[in-house]
């Protein structure tokens, strides 16, 4: 299958990843983090939060919280991808995260109209020069709100070209199948092993 992934390095680019609404509970993590984000965002990450479901009980680096299906699926590539540092999450509660970034236990589904306009957005492309990568992909669902928010990012006005992976699958079991596909398909271009990308994957590149 030729798909323009074959032709970025993943260690090289900033990858992006859905969450997931299973989750593990309790944590070890300290509140520790690395470089902040920019205050606009974590200004509506407070506000966002605050109208969650948040269990206090204990924080967890970002990549080791999910449990769903594309995170059970995704093998040795995801834990390899964390420790990179170019690896971002997307989240109903907190926006954009740092994979080893620790966050708490909680139940939101990302909604773009929690978030003020263009501030999720400004936060992937600062989080792109930052680590100076000049392209990011993103493996996510086509009918959420993740894949609109990718969309609407302003990559024709920037410097940094965009990715989008999603699975086209119209059979019965999808929340289980799509995840699991991503996850593969995420897995394959990791390892660089095109011959293993899955059944239904879309690459849509940006801008």
């Amino acid at each position: 299958m030729d798909t323009v992934l074959d032709t970025i390095d993943p260690r090289e680019a900033l990858t992006i990843l859905g969450p997931s609404k299973a989750k593990i509970r309790g944590g070890d993590a300290s509140g520790e983090t690395g470089e902040a984000w920019p205050e606009p965002l974590l200004h509506a990450r407070a506000d966002v939060l605050e109208r969650s479901k948040v269990d206090n009980g204990g924080l967890r680096q970002a990549w080791l919280r999910y449990t769903g299906n594309f995170y059970r699926n995704a093998g040795g590539a995801l834990a390899e991808a964390a420790g990179s540092g170019r690896l971002l999450l997307l989240s109903g509660g907190y926006g954009i995260l740092r994979a080893d970034e620790p966050i708490a236990y909680y139940d939101r589904k990302l909604k773009l109209g929690d978030w003020p306009s263009g501030v999720l957005e400004s936060a992937v492309l600062g989080e792109a020069r930052r680590i100076g990568a000049t392209k990011v992909v993103t493996f996510v669902s086509a009918s959420a709100d993740y894949a609109k928010l990718i969309r609407r990012i302003p990559w024709d006005t920037s410097e940094i070209g965009g990715v989008l992976v999603t699975i086209d699958f119209h059979g019965g079991g999808a929340q289980v199948e799509v995840p699991r596909r991503l996850a593969h398909a995420f897995g394959a271009w990791w390892r660089r092993s095109p011959s293993d990308y899955p059944p239904g994957m879309v690459t849509e590149e940006l801008g």
